[in-house]
């Protein structure tokens, strides 16, 4: 950490002025939660969304923080802390990250962003990784600029540096790649995701694709199932997986059931993926194509795949409360997502619940989109089909329009919980759980 000179971090931060620089002492790393951060780190105060970290520089100092950047603060005398001032404190927390990325140099980055199943490819990416090489991954799902710069303020020297990268409107992508600077870049889909930022479909597939198309030198890897990531073109930069044999890595589907999906890889080697949810090979096929363009075994990566158990929080989640079976897909929601999700649920022979709460984040279309949900849902046939939110609305209209003869609406998790109660009291069902994020759909098992 010697390069955390005052002169160095004067020229990364543009300080607009320095207090008791006489105290100032060389910072061990860097940290933007006071409650995490160690003692000689430094702390930057930024102003978010919910907590203004200006608020616990008193307490990021008794934490023993070697030095502070903030945007407003007035010289204390009987403070032993160095302080540099800053116009923007997320503008430095952006300098200092990209410093770090740049002096830390990891062999390679890989950036993979999409409409969904970003976090899933990340972790299965990470495990097939995590035997040959040093390597450094978002915590979770920390995708967005705050939690890019987290991870890269953690750089320890790994050689493989795998970055989550989440949007909302338009030119975050390209800042957040201006950031990492990836080597390669992996989309998983193009779906409606974000339209009340990114407008449409065009504009979800122009955010994503500058993962690659921002730097000449990105290899992409890239969906050929989805058809508007098939229509890309950037010469001889990109590599496919999907279940078409055109694809550098593909997957046929052999056999389904409760317990497991197995897949035949590029038609030589046996997959048993550990989950009854079909649509997880998209993200194993990306971590496996990634896994051998950086030189591993692809029949070394399938076998290992075939013990992946690491799926994330409340994605397909399978729970068993008071004797029912609950399938926790409640992380987030969106048309394509949900109508992948139920189809799986094929494999079960129990009578079925389905709880659907909002999709948000949809636009002018969230009228179209919550009614296009019907038909996959009759489908399936759910016994019954509970709505919550406000937008649902449109759905359970187009629900019973169609004939359903069970389809309630609900105000509230602990309604849910309590009619679940009482339904299950003396029959097991399959409950399935979707809706965006802020609905927090997984409070309803918690109350059940």
């Amino acid at each position: 950490m010697s390069e955390f000179t005052l002169l160095k971090l004067t020229k990364v931060l543009k300080p607009k002025r320095v207090l008791n620089k006489r105290f100032f002492k060389q910072p061990t790393g860097f940290s933007i939660d006071s409650r995490t951060l160690k003692k000689g780190e430094a702390f930057i105060a930024i102003k978010g969304k919910y907590f203004d970290g200006h608020q616990f520089i008193d307490e990021a100092i008794r934490r023993g923080a070697a030095l502070i950047v903030s945007e407003d603060r007035k010289e204390q005398k009987k403070e032993r802390v160095c302080t540099f001032v800053v116009e923007n404190s997320l503008s430095s927390l952006e300098r200092v990250s990209k410093y770090i990325r740049k002096r830390a140099s990891p062999e390679k980055v890989i950036a993979i962003t999409g409409s969904v199943g970003k976090t899933t490819t990340k972790e299965m990416l990470f495990y097939l990784l995590r035997e040959k090489f040093s390597v450094l991954c978002n915590k979770k799902s920390e995708n967005n600029l705050l939690g890019v710069c987290k991870t890269l303020l953690n750089l320890k020297g790994e050689k493989i540096l795998i970055l989550e990268l989440g949007t909302n409107f338009p030119g975050e992508i390209k800042r957040l790649t201006d950031l990492c600077q990836p080597h390669l870049g992996v989309i998983t889909f193009i779906k409606s995701v974000h339209l009340q930022g990114l407008s449409s479909l065009k504009g979800v597939l122009e955010e994503k694709i500058a993962v690659i198309a921002n730097n000449a030198d990105t290899i992409g890897i890239l969906n050929r199932d989805d058809y508007l990531l098939r229509r890309v073109n950037l010469a001889n930069r990109i590599f496919w997986f999907g279940k078409n044999k055109e694809a550098h890595i593909y997957a046929k589907l052999l056999e389904k059931n409760e317990r497991e999906n197995i897949f035949s890889i590029n038609g030589r080697y046996l997959l048993r993926l550990k989950t009854f949810a079909s649509f997880f090979i998209y993200n194993t096929l990306a971590s496996l194509l990634v896994a051998t363009l950086l030189g591993l075994d692809l029949r070394e990566c399938t076998e290992m795949m075939s013990e992946f158990e690491d799926f994330p929080f409340m994605r397909m989640e399978k729970i068993i409360k008071r004797g029912s079976l609950f399938i926790n897909d409640a992380y987030n929601s969106n048309p394509f997502s949900l109508k992948e999700s139920i189809k799986t649920l094929s494999v079960y022979s129990l009578p079925k619940v389905a709880v659907i709460a909002d999709m948000l984040e949809l636009g002018k279309r969230v009228y179209y989109y919550h009614r296009s949900l019907a038909h996959p849902l009759i489908s399936v046939g759910f016994d019954y089909i509970i709505t919550f939110g406000k937008h649902v609305h449109f759905l359970k209209e187009m629900l019973e329009k169609l004939g359903h003869p069970r389809v309630i609406h609900l105000d509230s998790h602990e309604e849910i919980a309590s009619f679940l109660r009482k339904l299950t009291k003396n029959k097991k069902y399959l409950i399935f759980l979707k809706g965006s994020r802020n609905m927090k759909l997984e409070e309803v098992i918690r109350k059940f």
